[in-house]
């Protein structure tokens, strides 16, 4: 238990400014624009941000003593080279950060080179190069960042034709010397702990899971309608199960050599099996608090409790970040009895459980393979996606080719028209193109959006600032801001990045317009910009599914046998229902996402995305109420279910399934008596009749 004893005004303070900037950070999550894919603050890395920042001022304040204004590139090196971290081991850290040292200086060189003979090569190199860079995406996200970045560097040393050969190779070796010691940098003063990726994750997961507690405080104190809860539910749970899976990602790939035997690593398992305990309480308790009744003593204090458990889980989230496992131990006993006295103030109380197994994760324990062995397993790997993705079919290519073409054409149209700093329009062009329309319209309008302000911000900076020195210290918090907040979102990440390249170019070109800097900059990106859209859209394009039934099939059947299951889960083993939970979430966030992308891609809504909104907004209710049904402490406890209510579940299930397959006509069924039932049960069976009606009335009607 927390020591009661400390003087509260010592601590107050902190804790009160902590709550204020959390608060402030949910509200702009809560309301964000729909353009603004992310706003995560909980995921900014000030370690990546002071890394990188010291990394590329290490390489201005060298130019700056040696009065070599070229070291600006051994800077933009440095800053790349962090970006190409691929984090995970030490082995993938340096391959990824090395690979990316090298594969970018030698195809920026011969992009240089090519440059010089004049602009038809120039063109045919960046062709190739950028291509090849879009390409990579199919060996995933690693690869992708390191060949995407290096197809960067291309664009970027196109404007740096090489005629003299001499001269050239002394600037590659300036660039090379940048990207080398941030790499250095990286694995020797900076190293990331092997536990390091894995706490963070799970301090993201107990962050979400404080978002779903003092959310549902909030709602719960204003009274809030059912939208308002439904709204949550949407919101906070995807959230919450996606923080879940990829923490389970994370710990899944820790090295075979760091989990045996280690009381760190056991911890962090216990922790993630607890956190998915918390997300089915408070599943339930958002669920019951919808239920309680207008009393003002039973609100404020389900209230009350509500909100010191979401801040006991953000201490726990700190806790489990910064590794300090007896706070933590502290904190979980606090929590368990803060969730005791809130079975008291709930109309329907549910009990915490804990003791959850994992579904479908096991570490691999297996011995390391020899570097051999992995060698050879990697190529294998390697020729078997290229094999399969060699093809006209294949999203891959023809990203590759849509990214190759446009970037191209970017870069001749601005050689036409004599642009100064061409490339930003074509840096803009490559890094905002996606292979799919919903992912490159927002991202382009986030990075017109950064851009616009951040230009600003680099105009004030330079009229402030005039000296080399100065500009290398400015540059130091803006590469550490825009490192930082990557993650968080890309509007922040391009606000601080514009700045940033606006004072290193002008450390390389002492003397220039600052102002002009930012706004040729703010031209090119919203010449990039539009670039991208128009070939997202007329070039060879790649859209989604127009048919949302195999995205709404998976989600209806899943969230169906999750709340089957729960109705009579006498007998069924936790392990179990936590099977059907995770799928009935995983299932509902995949439709929830595909569904959105989708109506992206229309910029309109038609009655069937109506239905099918109302349909996903349903599922989670239901998925609520299973949970409730699990975790509900007036449950009854017997095991005779009524028979009545068993044949009507049966029968409608059935018929909810041949309605997904369009294989059955509207029919009515009289609902079972509800003198036999709780009020959970009810929920349900009113839950499963409107599902009936959405799949079978309402989405005939909507079809035509």
């Amino acid at each position: 238990m927390l020591n009661r004893k400390s003087n509260p005004s010592s601590s107050s303070w902190p804790q009160r400014w902590s709550s204020g900037l959390y608060a402030i950070g949910t509200a702009i999550y809560r309301k964000r624009p729909v353009w603004m894919v992310s706003f995560a603050t909980s995921e900014a890395s000030l370690s990546e941000g002071l890394r990188a920042a010291c990394a590329s001022t290490a390489m201005l304040a060298l130019g700056n003593l040696l009065h070599e204004p070229a070291f600006a590139w051994a800077a933009i090196g440095a800053f790349w080279t962090c970006l190409a971290d691929a984090g995970g081991s030490n082995r993938a850290r340096f391959a990824s950060m090395m690979g990316f040292a090298l594969l970018s200086t030698l195809c920026g060189g011969l992009t240089a080179l090519a440059s010089s003979a004049g602009t038809l090569c120039a063109a045919i190199a960046l062709l190739l190069f950028t291509s090849l860079g879009a390409f990579g995406r199919i060996w995933g996200a690693a690869a992708s960042q390191v060949t995407i970045l290096a197809a960067t560097a291309c664009v970027v040393m196109v404007d740096r034709p090489m005629h003299d050969r001499r001269a050239g190779l002394a600037f590659l070796g300036v660039y090379l010397i940048g990207c080398l010691f941030a790499v250095g940098l990286s694995l020797t003063v900076w190293r990331i702990h092997p536990f390091g990726a894995s706490r963070a994750s799970l301090r993201t997961v107990y962050l979400r899971l404080a978002d779903i507690a003092l959310d549902s405080a909030r709602l719960l104190e204003r009274h809030a309608p059912p939208s308002e809860w439904a709204t949550h539910a949407a919101k906070f749970r995807a959230d919450a199960r996606a923080a879940l899976e990829r923490s389970r990602k994370i710990l899944a790939k820790v090295p075979a050599s760091r989990t045996g035997g280690r009381d760190t690593y056991d911890t962090l398992l216990a922790l993630l099996t607890d956190g998915e305990a918390l997300f089915a309480y408070l599943i339930a308790v958002s669920g019951a608090c919808e239920r309680v009744p207008d009393d003002a003593w039973r609100v404020r204090r389900a209230a009350r409790l509500l909100t010191a458990i979401g801040n006991v889980l953000r201490g726990t989230g700190t806790a489990a970040g910064d590794a300090q496992w007896a706070h933590l131990a502290r904190l979980q006993l606090r929590l368990r009895r803060l969730a005791g006295r809130l079975e008291t103030a709930l109309l329907e109380p549910v009990k915490l459980k804990s003791g959850f197994e994992l579904v479908d994760f096991a570490p691999a324990f297996a011995e390391p393979e020899t570097w051999q062995a992995s060698a050879l397993r990697l190529s294998t790997r390697i020729m078997a996606t290229l094999k399969a993705n060699l093809s006209i079919e294949s999203v891959g290519l023809r990203h590759a080719a849509r990214v190759g073409v446009t970037t191209t054409t970017g870069f001749l149209v601005i050689r036409a028209l004599g642009l100064p700093f061409g490339y930003w329009a074509t840096m803009a062009t490559l890094l905002i193109l996606q292979p799919s329309i919903a992912a490159t319209w927002p991202r382009s309008i986030e990075r017109v959006a950064g851009s616009i302000v951040g230009g600003v911000l680099a105009a004030g900076i330079g009229y402030a600032i005039h000296s080399p020195l100065g500009i290398s210290l400015a540059v130091f918090p803006l590469v550490m801001a825009t490192m930082a907040l990557r993650p968080v979102s890309y509007s922040l990440f391009v606000l601080f990045l514009t700045p940033t390249f606006v004072l290193v170019a002008d450390f390389a070109t002492p003397g220039a317009s600052e102002f002009a800097y930012a706004l040729t900059r703010l031209g090119n990106n919203v010449l990039g910009c539009v670039l991208a859209l128009l070939a997202t859209f007329y070039l060879w394009p790649t859209r989604e599914k127009a048919d949302y039934r195999a995205y709404l099939n998976d989600a209806v059947r899943a969230n169906l046998a999750y709340l089957r299951a729960a109705l009579a889960s006498v007998g069924q083993s936790d392990k179990d229902m936590e099977r059907l939970r995770r799928a009935a979430g995983l299932s509902s966030n995949n439709a929830e996402e595909a569904v959105g992308r989708i109506r992206l891609e229309k910029l309109e809504d038609s009655m069937v995305d109506t239905v099918t909104l109302t349909v996903l907004s349903l599922l989670r209710r239901m998925a609520g109420t299973a949970t409730q049904l699990r975790l509900s402490t007036n449950r009854r406890d017997t095991a005779d279910t009524h028979d009545e209510l068993g044949v009507w579940v049966d029968s409608v299930s059935e018929e909810i399934d041949a309605a997904l397959n369009r294989t059955l006509r509207p029919v009515r069924h009289e609902l079972p008596a509800r003198d036999g039932l709780t009020s959970l049960e009810a929920d349900a069976v009113g839950q499963l009749a409107l599902m009936q009606r959405l799949l079978t009335e309402r989405m005939r009607e909507a079809r035509g």
